[in-house]
């Protein structure tokens, strides 16, 4: 009997490596320049949570004020921070253009040309925008940073001595003007709904102040942030 013909050639698997085979590159992805990164914390982080406080602080006075001022001064210390990568960014920069321009590279190696000159006004300019952001920062939040550094400090003998209504577009107000023995006097613009508000909630601090205004020549005690002026307790005497 005659065998079939066996065909023995090897086929050539799917999972071999052809020769002619594209390798692989792999792909560089890259991160986000200094200044992007910063737009974006500016953007979604810093703007948002200021304007949200600046919606929750509606009065002068409570703790509750004093945390808030709190919050911006965090807020704004993360906004100074966040340019100090562009900075360094520049910085870098600035140096590898003036070694690549005292040490030209070697041939057969391409890059864009050094301008160490440029790269130092870079320098200059990021620095002088870090000290815009850092000067308007400390005006804003810097009073807040000694006072939160400091503590409150207790005023005796504090008389009221002006309580009066206000029309304002943004509706209605109402002027309160304390004096403490040294004569220095502090006013506060307080909106009439917190006052109302404040007064059927029955809160100890608004109500021993608006009693002392009543009643001209009481002396109350009052526990205050002398920067901002926040008052976080009020007793009589």
């Amino acid at each position: 009997m005659s065998t079939p013909d066996t065909d023995t050639r090897i086929q050539p698997s799917s999972a071999t490596p052809m020769g002619n085979a594209t390798p692989t590159v792999p792909q560089v992805v890259k991160p986000f320049p200094a200044y992007a990164r910063t737009l974006g914390l500016l953007s979604f982080v810093v703007f948002p949570a200021w304007s949200l406080i600046g919606v929750l602080t509606r009065d002068h006075w409570t703790q509750w004020a004093f945390h808030l001022s709190q919050a911006r001064v965090i807020i704004a210390a993360i906004a100074v921070l966040a340019f100090l990568p562009i900075v360094r960014a520049a910085f870098c920069r600035f140096i590898l253009d003036l070694i690549r321009r005292i040490k030209p590279m070697r041939s057969g190696k391409h890059a864009p040309e050094a301008h160490p000159g440029t790269a130092f006004l870079g320098v200059v300019a990021s620095l002088v925008v870090l000290g815009l952001v850092g000067l308007v920062a400390w005006g804003m939040c810097g009073q807040a940073a000694l006072d939160w550094r400091d503590g409150p400090v207790t005023r005796e003998g504090v008389t009221c001595t002006a309580m009066n209504p206000e029309e304002r577009d943004d509706g209605p107000f109402v002027h309160i003007e304390l004096t403490d023995t040294e004569g220095i006097v502090r006013a506060y613009d307080l909106r009439q709904y917190e006052l109302d508000r404040h007064a059927e909630k029955g809160t100890p601090l608004y109500n021993t102040i608006v009693e002392a205004c009543q009643t001209p020549g009481t002396q109350i005690g009052i526990s205050i942030y002398e920067r901002t002026g926040i008052i976080v307790d009020a007793w009589k005497k």
